[in-house]
């Protein structure tokens, strides 16, 4: 009888724990406490001064980071036979960057590139090369947070230490699994319909980890450019700090934002926005940096691939010809907005060429 009273409880839990709005709410919750328990005065204070040698180096080193990405990810689409170029992908990739921006979810580039992508090199391979992309930059982040735990004489914290071992061994351990998974799948016997349904429902993804064991050379250089990539995101943001007048080592960083940035698989907030600030501002105070200096550089992690997804918006609007039509994409967003809160849409006779037999023509 409990289990059965339960039930309701537990769904409507998990129905509203996967509301768009719960997480929304979480998100404005979560921005309100940060705002209120930091001073984002002095913090606005410090980007008044900013020095401008110092931040030119820090969006450059930003830039290159991206790059970094583009480079772990094409890797393995070229490398098993998707001629692809470097600016196709590059552009989709600055598109993903401005989807992650616009809507409140951190898988929203990955979801977008798979749909669109996937029917060009199939779906299968588009998913096996975001998931190894995304597998080969986490093992490089778990590989500098465990050097910078060694130089900051860490060893003895025993936490923090072990946590980044544990971090780097996961990964390895999921590398392997990922890598011999199609070897054990071609074993599953057909008279266990339910497992052997299953493992062709994942053969493509499967099998393009398998190509991947088949070409060593596209792991090393995915696990390079995502090493790579995130020192290079590492040492923009100690230059942004020195761009602030202040002194952040690398190592900090390499300690802290892998720690922050697992807020953003926390449910109670969209893309962990609100709550991932307020845990690196907790971070860096630990370290010993200062709350003005410690806000201002959670702010910049926000704001530092802004720029980089204004580039993919504009690549997109020149693409569909809407830079032709400024208008465009402020009357759609006002459409959106009516339609998401219920209210009638502005101009209540549709214009006669989006109307096709008596239907309104418009998506």
């Amino acid at each position: 009888m409990k289990r059965i009273a339960a039930h309701p409880v537990a769904t409507l839990l998990r129905a509203v724990a996967g509301s768009l709005w719960f997480r929304l709410l979480g998100s404005a919750v979560a921005v309100l406490l940060f705002v209120h328990g930091v001073d984002l005065g002095a913090a606005i204070r410090l980007f008044q001064h900013l020095d401008g040698g110092w931040a030119t180096l820090a969006i450059a080193l930003a830039a290159l980071s991206v790059a970094a990405s583009v480079l772990e990810w094409g890797v393995f689409l070229r490398g098993t036979g998707h001629g692809l170029d470097w600016s196709f992908l590059g552009s989709w990739y600055l598109k993903g960057l401005f989807v992650n921006q616009v809507l409140p979810a951190g898988v929203g580039s990955d979801a977008m590139r798979a749909l669109r992508m996937g029917r060009i090199t199939g779906h299968g391979a588009m998913v096996a090369s975001l998931v190894a992309s995304r597998m080969a930059g986490t093992l490089g982040m778990a590989l500098w947070g465990l050097c910078a735990a060694v130089l900051m004489h860490t060893v003895l914290d025993i936490p923090e230490f072990a946590g980044f071992v544990v971090f780097a061994a996961m990964m390895i351990v999921a590398w392997v699994l990922a890598l011999i998974a199609e070897r054990y799948r071609a074993r599953i016997p057909e008279h266990r319909r339910f497992w052997h349904g299953a493992g062709r429902v994942l053969h493509p993804f499967t099998a393009t980890f398998d190509a991947y064991r088949c070409r060593p050379v596209i792991l090393v250089q995915s696990i390079v450019a995502g090493t790579v990539g995130w020192g290079l995101n590492l040492f923009s943001m100690q230059a942004f700090a020195l761009a602030l007048g202040g002194s952040v080592s690398w190592e900090v960083f390499a300690v802290a934002l892998p720690i922050a940035l697992l807020a953003t698989f926390i449910p109670i907030s969209a893309n962990g926005i609100g709550v991932r600030e307020g845990v690196l501002v907790v971070l860096l105070l630990r370290d010993g940096v200062s709350a003005p200096m410690a806000t201002a550089l959670a702010l910049f992690v926000d704001l530092q691939l802004v720029p980089f997804a204004v580039l993919g918006g504009l690549v997109y609007l020149v693409e569909h010809g809407r830079l032709r039509h400024p208008m465009w994409l402020v009357r759609r967003l006002g459409e959106r907005v009516s339609t998401a809160m219920g209210f009638p849409q502005l101009g209540s006779t549709p214009a006669p060429e989006r109307v096709v037999d008596g239907r309104d023509g418009s998506r």
